[in-house]
């Protein structure tokens, strides 16, 4: 919030991200905006902070992109897939992020009966070219990359407690790739898709049945179902000092 010049107290504003969470089991985790809830009372507007919201979407998908081309390192029958990807990754965000799409959107709106809805979104599009300025998107694609990228080893490590060794490379490309399936099949969480491929691409690295059942669902245990549970904690803390997301913003 503050390269949109909103200032909030460091621990509050992490509280209010982790509440996110809690809602992030919902199609392309468009359940995290509830966050916008929680920031207007400290003078975020909605199109600012769902901005930020579409802007770390966006730079999911770009870093899910990159770490799933690992995978090629080890298996390049796979290029025509990840290429395909990677060409609608880079169009949509190209499209998006078109300095005269926002003013675009809001003209669409003028005299239309859901107007105001193409206003919100060309406002919304406009508070994230701010975002998408190049320190702060190549910034908060690291960020990405680092982030991911442990969760992806973490697939690597919890093969190998199985007793399935998968290359750290292999373990982040395939975590990847079932993230990004489940993230385009909109389904709640990724739910089903997301554990079908991964389960499937671990037999294909070694896997027998019975442990890529066991790698996959520890996996999302340890990943998403672990993150909903922080975010639970997140809210159960500021419903306890009294800080939900219709109290007054005070340091």
């Amino acid at each position: 919030m503050i390269a949109l010049g909103h200032k909030l107290p460091h621990w509050r504003h992490m509280l209010y991200y982790l509440a996110g969470f809690t809602l992030t089991v919902t199609p392309g985790k468009a359940g995290e905006a509830v966050r916008s809830v929680y920031l207007r009372p400290c003078g975020v507007p909605y199109n600012q902070s769902l901005a930020a919201l579409f802007v770390e979407r966006l730079l999911d998908v770009l870093v899910m992109s990159l770490l799933a081309l690992l995978i090629l390192l080890l298996r390049p029958d796979y290029v025509g897939l990840l290429m395909i990807a990677w060409c609608l990754t880079l169009g949509l965000g190209w499209f998006v992020t078109r300095p005269w799409l926002p003013a675009m959107l809001r003209s669409w709106g003028q005299g239309r009966r859901f107007g105001h809805q193409f206003d919100r979104l060309g406002r919304m599009l406009e508070a994230a070219t701010v975002l998408l300025r190049p320190h702060l998107f190549l910034f908060g694609l690291a960020l990405g990359m680092l982030a991911w990228g442990l969760e992806g080893t973490a697939l690597s490590l919890i093969a190998r407690e199985v007793g399935v060794s998968i290359a750290f490379a292999a373990g982040i490309g395939i975590y990847a790739i079932a993230v990004l399936t489940g993230a385009l099949s909109f389904l709640p969480g990724g739910l089903g898709s997301t554990e079908a491929v991964m389960g499937m691409l671990l037999i294909t690295f070694g896997a027998d049945s019975a442990a890529a059942v066991a790698i996959t669902l520890l996996c999302r245990i340890a990943t998403l179902w672990f993150a909903v549970v922080l975010g639970g904690l997140a809210v159960a803390v500021l419903s306890l000092k009294g800080q939900g997301p219709a109290s007054e913003c005070k340091p």
